[in-house]
């Protein structure tokens, strides 16, 4: 118990000596997000809380900044304007927890830190869930580290009518590693035991029994299994967010398996377009940086390249779909079965030429956005 110990802790150590790109991505995806979300909650009125539940050391070996200085530094900004603003940032591990304090302390704004595990500030959260406006980052180091229900009490203030958002880490990948590592334990006789202590325990990690069916289908391949994973997680979340966008972020660009899948639930639609926005501008950087800076004639992958007519059959496909609906409610479902692929104003490009074209009937004529007409499927 004690090496396995000393090998988690060397584990955490080496993850924090350098940003892998995959950690970078992620973080832009984070960084891109808050701006104009701090800007669109600031207009409720409330104190604005956001917690990082697994913060790190707020900065890796390598000077690159990790998620708690990034939150900071935007609502640092939101604190210069006169707005009431609050940090929250847990870490479990006390090494990292030292770092973490001393990488805070030159800060604006008030921030809090708290050493040890983010659930024993459940109440407290929940507690702030009632007069705050509530963002909750969720980055866990290994998949038991969050179980699914452990946020319930603050998701729970949504029924309230108060404003809360969540970005999770869903660790996809090492999910299903884990089930796979005690495979011979819980499938016996070609049946697996639903009462066994292990199945229990990841039934708690996945919020139900669901993932049983995928991570033993032998008809899924690897990344099959990982992206029905993250489908089925963000159904549950569904108990308490209306909304909610789930995005692979792999460690290489032509890995067809993930690294782990973001997964973000909010109740606001334009939240869907927010986060959107985000992650599209992350992988266009990222595929940037990659295939088209530095070079002398750029070598960017077909399928990165924005066709019009590909946007708007994405956008005839969705509405075949869910049938007649309003402009602004065919971008965000066009949005949420493409995520991080087009912005919202290509796919309202795309649905203003669908409806000029005749491949879109609407009570409006195309020629400008329109986010109350209604639309519906040709015939």
């Amino acid at each position: 118990m004690f090496w396995r110990q000393k090998q988690q802790l060397a584990s955490v150590a080496d993850f924090f000596k350098r940003k892998r790109d995959w950690s970078k991505y992620k973080d832009l995806i984070l960084d891109y997000y808050l701006e104009p979300y701090l800007q669109k909650v600031k207009q409720i009125g409330k104190p604005i809380l956001v917690v990082d539940c697994f913060a790190g050391p707020g900065r890796f070996d390598d000077g690159q900044p990790g998620s708690p200085l990034i939150i900071a530094q935007h609502l640092s900004k939101l604190c210069r304007s006169g707005h009431q603003v609050a940090g929250f940032f847990v870490e479990a591990n006390k090494s990292l927890y030292d770092r973490l304090k001393q990488n805070l302390s030159d800060l604006e704004i008030s921030a809090e830190t708290y050493l040890g595990s983010f659930r024993d500030c459940i109440g407290e959260i929940s507690r702030l869930a009632g007069t705050h406006t509530v963002f909750v980052y969720l980055d866990p180091f290994r998949p038991k580290h969050l179980l699914f229900n452990d946020l319930q009490t603050v998701y729970d203030q949504l029924k309230s009518g108060q404003s809360v958002e969540t970005l999770i880490n869903f660790m996809s990948a090492s999910f299903l590693r884990g089930v796979h590592s005690f495979r011979e334990k819980i499938i016996l006789d070609g049946e697996l035991k639903p009462d066994h202590p292990l199945v229990l325990q990841w039934n708690e990690i996945a919020g139900g029994p669901y993932w049983q069916r995928i991570a033993f289908d032998p008809g899924l391949s690897a990344d099959e299994r990982a992206d029905q994973l993250a489908d089925g997680y963000a159904s549950k979340l569904s108990r308490w967010f209306k909304w909610t966008l789930i995005y692979p972020i792999r460690e290489k660009y032509e890995h067809t398996w993930p690294k782990y899948h973001l997964i973000f639930g909010s109740r606001y639609p334009d939240a869907v377009d927010l986060m959107n926005m985000a992650m599209v501008k992350a992988r266009r950087e990222f595929i940037k940086k990659d295939f088209i800076d530095g070079y002398l004639f750029a070598i960017e992958p077909e399928k990165e390249m924005i066709i019009p007519a590909e946007v708007q059959q994405a956008v005839i496909e969705t509405i075949r779909h869910i049938g007649k609906t309003t402009w602004a409610n065919l971008r965000v479902r066009a949005t949420i079965a493409n995520p991080a692929k087009y912005t919202g104003s290509e796919f309202d490009n795309a649905i203003k030429r669908a409806i000029r074209e005749g491949k879109l009937r609407s009570d409006c004529a195309g020629t400008r956005i329109e986010q109350k007409a209604f639309v519906w499927p040709v015939d």
